[in-house]
């Protein structure tokens, strides 16, 4: 699970979904993975909500105009990105989790 969420970050980015089916397929495939470590769970959830945030900025109708930063997205994606490299690159880290 955690490797598709790589690939998913990938095709949003590539414009074959949308911020809001990132989003959702991320949260998807967290609640597939049933991550047991709490620090695991903590860092997805950092990582997810930024990227949450950004939808709702650039969704809901009580987001101010202009609220949301393609700047702020980016490297959201980049540090999630880069989190989920780093958790399957660990050692310890059981894919399972």
């Amino acid at each position: 699970m955690w490797g598709r969420m790589v690939s998913q970050v990938d095709a949003f980015r590539m414009g074959q979904k949308t911020l809001r089916q990132l989003v959702d397929d991320l949260r998807g495939l967290y609640v597939a993975a049933d991550a047991h470590d709490q620090t695991v769970q903590d860092e997805f959830e950092d990582h997810w909500s930024t990227l949450d945030v950004e939808l709702a900025l650039r969704s809901e109708p009580w987001a101010p105009a202009g609220a949301a930063n393609d700047q702020t997205l980016t490297e959201a994606l980049v540090d999630f990105e880069s989190w989920i490299q780093g958790l399957l690159a660990s050692s310890s880290f059981d894919q399972h989790d």
